[in-house]
């Protein structure tokens, strides 16, 4: 989105040099984002002027015009700069309005598309890989995500295991309506949480983030957040006098009024999750174990196809087999089905 308030094109018109404006937005720790949500805000409420007659603004503060003189209206002098040569004033309010619309579709997840990444669009898109295998977790997590009260599966297992891919899984099913009436509307988005943190160097920056994340998920009402590496929650944004992320959503969590999927390992759930009795209790616990040599083999001979049609060779049935079970055999500091 790019900024289009009056003073902008004014200065974009009289070829005004931007840097330094750029440079002073650098040192007061503003974002493009910041300033963005600033010119809307001010675009909103320049729309709520509609029915305001510039003309009579301009008769006010013009002395000259006591005797009858003409003067230009100010909405005519300032009109030319969003129409072309082509159109005229009123003509494009239809499409106005819809262009409106669409800005405060946008806005209202603003911190949504900024810091996450819708898995049901990508789903319905086709972009995701399709999971082999996974059913029973997928299941689960399903209930879990069906209940009134405790309803945020967290899926532990070891890194390489595929707890990422349930997720998945759970958003190809929303896409495809193989999920209960209760999910049927549901999106997942994966939370980014260092975009998250990334350029938030002044006190309250993070904690501004948070809450707007957390209020645009309460807003929309069918927005399912999964947040791989769950347990950096904990410390995360912590700082002398400020809170830390999983300080901000426990209350949110707690009343229900956002719905999570946390992914983390077993080593790291017990040294932060566990600990945290608070954040502990929001969650029910999904173990993701190491599938079988047999079952790792079926998932790389149904996701084959993607990585013949990229690289542009053929895997046969015994080269999948081999590098299964060798695999198993020699690499032992990493798991089924990634080390295959």
């Amino acid at each position: 989105m790019k900024p289009e308030g009056l003073c902008y094109q004014c200065a974009k018109e009289l070829n005004v040099d931007m840097g330094p404006i750029k440079g002073l937005m650098e040192k007061m720790g503003i974002s493009e984002d910041e300033l963005e949500a600033a010119t809307e805000q001010m675009g909103q409420f320049m729309e709520n002027m509609d029915d305001f007659d510039f003309g009579d603004l301009g008769a006010m503060f013009n002395p000259d015009n006591a005797d009858g003189a003409q003067t230009m209206p100010l909405s005519e002098l300032f009109g030319g700069l969003n129409e072309t040569s082509d159109t005229k004033p009123g003509k494009n309010a239809k499409g106005k309005k819809k262009n409106r619309k669409s800005r405060q579709n946008e806005d209202n997840r603003k911190f949504l598309n900024n810091y996450c990444n819708n898995l049901t669009a990508k789903a319905k898109n086709g972009e995701i890989d399709k999971i082999i295998g996974r059913e029973s977790e997928i299941e689960r997590a399903v209930q879990i995500l069906c209940r009134r009260t405790k309803n945020n599966p967290c899926l532990i297992g070891e890194p390489g295991v595929g707890k990422t891919a349930i997720a998945e899984g759970l958003a190809i099913k929303i896409a495809k309506g193989e999920v209960p009436a209760r999910l049927a509307d549901k999106e997942i988005y994966l939370l980014d949480l260092t975009a998250l943190v990334a350029g938030t160097q002044f006190r309250g920056q993070f904690e501004g983030r948070i809450k707007g994340l957390v209020d645009e998920v309460k807003h929309e009402g069918n927005i399912i957040l999964f947040i791989d590496e769950v347990h950096n929650l904990v410390g995360t944004g912590d700082s002398e006098g400020t809170m830390n992320a999983a300080n901000i959503l426990k209350p949110a969590l707690s009343r229900g009024e956002i719905q999570v999927i946390g992914a983390t390992t077993f080593n790291e759930y017990r040294k932060y999750i566990e600990k945290d009795a608070a954040l502990e209790r929001r969650f029910q616990p999904i173990k993701v174990e190491e599938p079988s040599i047999d079952d790792a083999y079926r998932m790389l001979l149904g996701i084959k196809g993607y990585y013949e049609d990229y690289h542009g060779v053929k895997y046969s049935k015994g080269t999948l087999e081999h590098a299964v079970e060798l695999s198993h055999k020699y690499i032992n500091e990493r798991y089924l089905p990634d080390k295959a």
